[in-house]
């Protein structure tokens, strides 16, 4: 829930606010709620058909062949790589606020964030374990005080919220968009979501669960509901807040409702303790899969090793040294937070792309039919203004592709030397 829920929670509702209006930002939540649900019902199928450990990687490989679990491993990592950077740089903005920093504090703050998740990963899974737990509750918390707390922002912001739907169909049906920019509320969507990501991980858990006919299905749809219920509580409070004309822009958008909430400077502490739990669950999970990629030869050998811990050190020490030169990138070249979501996000919409083509090879009858067609037209509509950034995901696509190539080569190669077909000189 936490990895999920977190960073998403606190980042994104000052960060699609200062991409469009407030109503562009409403359509932007239903456009991507709607866009969300064939996907969710492709995973869940997916989940029944197939309620084994094996995760994504067993969906590319059933789509595609051998090489997909080579680029799904790929495109992982490279939104692992992007991702934790641009989770310590949201609590590195909530932080700055607790402390009289310059703009670049925000960047010192995130790497001592980053340095602090690894610390947490390297003590070990129990430690880790009892942190996040901790933060969820924390999290609720967080959202509890500061719906209540706003109680008038929400109420407005909810009403504002059904007077925007109930204009923008009387402007589709009257033919008038002037109140909406289709490239913002595109925008909008794509950041949102971020909020979306992990069903597609969910498989990971499924051998464990009981009549998985019955029980994968809920699990899916009960986690959608409960996470749209916990974001939307927060969205609608800040939509209000916004209409109202509270600046919200920013990752770190919702330290203005703080202002209004009598725990004051405490929430900013509780949202950054969230942040850091956030990312150390990022990294805890990301060691465990370059570990396991080091191990079956799908990366290089010696991050396949474990420490006499058993602790994958070298995992963790690589991707440590990774986040610092991208947080230092994004501050040499003035990226915005923004733009490693939606390099991450598009990443993840390419492995929808091998999930839709997996549900397409087992599934039979009209919901093979239903179910693809929409869920093509979610993912074509997210795609859609990606332009040249969706470069970053086909190179990485391209070079698991590479990877399962040369491993495959020298599988051959091997094979052809035990047979006596070649000998090594």
């Amino acid at each position: 829930m936490l990895m999920v829920i977190g960073s998403g929670l606190l980042g994104l509702p000052g960060l699609v606010a200062d991409v469009g209006t407030v109503e562009e930002v409403v359509y932007g939540w239903l456009l991507i709620i709607l866009a969300t649900m064939p996907l969710i019902q492709i995973c869940a199928r997916l989940g029944v058909k197939f309620p084994y450990s094996g995760g994504i990687s067993l969906y590319a490989r059933e789509a595609v062949g051998e090489w997909g679990g080579y680029a799904v491993t790929a495109l992982v990592c490279g939104s692992f790589m992007l991702g934790e950077p641009m989770v310590a740089l949201i609590g590195g903005e909530y932080l700055q606020h607790l402390f009289d920093l310059t703009p670049s504090g925000v960047y010192l703050l995130a790497i001592l964030i980053a340095t602090a998740m690894t610390l947490i990963t390297m003590a070990g899974v129990r430690l880790v374990s009892i942190f996040n737990y901790a933060a969820v509750v924390v999290l609720l918390f967080l959202i509890a005080a500061l719906t209540y707390f706003n109680f008038d922002f929400f109420a407005s912001g909810a009403g504002f919220s059904m007077e925007a739907l109930s204009e923008g169909v009387s402007a589709i049906v009257g033919g008038n968009f002037e109140t909406l920019d289709p490239y913002n509320v595109w925008k909008i969507s794509a950041l949102l979501f971020w909020a979306f990501l992990g069903w597609e991980n969910m498989s990971f858990g499924l051998g464990e669960l009981q009549d998985p006919k019955k029980n994968v299905p809920r699990v899916f749809w009960l986690s959608f509901v409960l996470t749209i219920f916990i974001y939307l509580m927060l969205a609608v409070t800040s939509i209000g807040a916004d209409a109202s004309g509270v600046p919200l822009g920013g990752a770190s958008g919702l330290v203005e409702l703080v202002k209004f909430t009598p725990p004051g400077n405490l929430l900013i502490w509780l949202m950054g303790i969230v942040i850091v739990a956030n990312v150390t669950c990022w990294n805890f999970a990301s060691s465990r899969l370059l570990y396991a990629s080091g191990k079956e030869g799908i990366l290089p050998a010696y991050l396949g090793k474990l420490s006499k811990r058993g602790q994958p050190m070298a995992c963790i020490l690589s991707m440590y040294a990774v986040f610092v030169l991208v947080i230092l990138g994004t501050w040499i070249f003035k990226i915005p937070i923004s733009s490693l979501i939606m390099l991450v996000n598009q990443n993840f919409l390419f492995l929808y792309g091998f999930i839709l083509l997996s549900y397409w090879k087992i599934e039979t009858g009209w919901r093979r039919w239903v179910y693809s067609a929409l869920s093509l037209v979610s993912l074509s509509f997210l795609v859609s203004g990606f332009t040249w950034k969706i470069l970053y995901s086909v190179a990485l696509t391209g070079l698991g592709y590479y990877g399962f190539v040369r491993k495959n080569r020298r599988r051959n190669l091997e094979k052809e030397i035990r047979e006596g077909k070649k000998c090594v000189v």
